[in-house]
């Protein structure tokens, strides 16, 4: 798993954490970000998905991952002799939630009869195609070669879930999750409808563009894990000052990667249910 805070953010939460050993500390943040997403059973940073699932006892169906940030196509019937491919149009997507299910016109877009009421019970498997994450999506106008490129994507700022996002300079974005040129970059340039990056891979035009956006109390409580494992006293002191003390307390046995019962409570709030 990609890390969930930088160095330069830690340091705002655990001032001494900038004394640490560059590499000792990105090797904590990054034992802190893997820790995080299998506690909370889920893949923070956005990525592809395909996936694989047993017809539900409800008309709709619930993904996997959360929340979505496109749904690609979804297949009826994957494992017969038939699969009949879906295309996102045909479906209503809560994305925070991940739930699809049939439009009422998506039964007259299938070349067999199917009663779109029924939706997913009348289906022994359902095969999903998507891309999830905390962060934003877009996507490149044209093919994009190795080397420094600018790239016109779709959108250069957007909401996503009532979220402001934005493309600028020093931004990082994974170009073509889940496939096999997945790659990530840094713009060092952004105007006002493009963007320019080193690339070493080659993509194509329509690539999907994607920006992480790690929740603030997820960032929190990774920066307070990595304080923790560091047994820096200081950051105690700064929250008895504002007499926030409960949680906030570090461990005896330095070097121990335990969340203490507040870092637990924020990463309850994002814990999947399925195990």
């Amino acid at each position: 798993m990609a890390d969930l805070i930088s160095s330069a953010y830690c340091s705002t939460v655990v001032p001494a954490s900038a004394n640490a050993n560059p590499a000792a500390l990105a090797a904590i943040i990054s034992a802190v970000s893997d820790a995080i997403g299998h506690y909370c059973r889920r893949n923070f940073i956005p990525n592809a998905y395909t996936e694989l699932y047993d017809s539900p006892s409800r008309p709709y169906l619930m993904l996997r991952q959360t929340p979505v940030l496109r749904l690609d196509s979804v297949t009826l019937f994957p494992t017969g002799l038939y699969p009949l491919v879906c295309t996102a149009d045909q479906f209503d997507l809560r994305p925070r939630i991940g739930r699809i299910s049939f439009k009422p016109q998506a039964a007259q877009c299938l070349a067999v009869p199917f009663p779109w009421r029924q939706g997913f019970r009348r289906l022994d498997a359902v095969e999903v195609q998507y891309i999830a994450g905390f962060g934003f999506i877009t996507t490149g106008s044209q093919p994009i070669l190795p080397g420094v490129q600018t790239v016109t994507p779709a959108a250069m700022t957007g909401i996503n879930i009532d979220t402001p996002w934005a493309i600028d300079t020093g931004t990082q974005l994974i170009i073509d999750p889940g496939a096999a040129v997945q790659e990530t970059v840094t713009v060092s340039e952004a105007l006002s409808g493009s963007f320019t990056a080193t690339f070493a891979q080659p993509h194509a035009a329509g690539a999907a563009i994607c920006g992480v956006m790690i929740p603030d109390d997820i960032a929190l409580a990774a920066a307070l894990a990595v304080g923790n494992v560091l047994n820096e006293p200081d950051l105690t002191k700064q929250r008895e000052s504002q007499g926030k003390t409960i949680g906030y307390e570090y461990l005896a046995r330095m070097g121990d990667l335990i969340f203490t019962t507040e870092i637990s409570n924020i990463l309850n709030r994002y814990r999947d249910p399925v195990v």
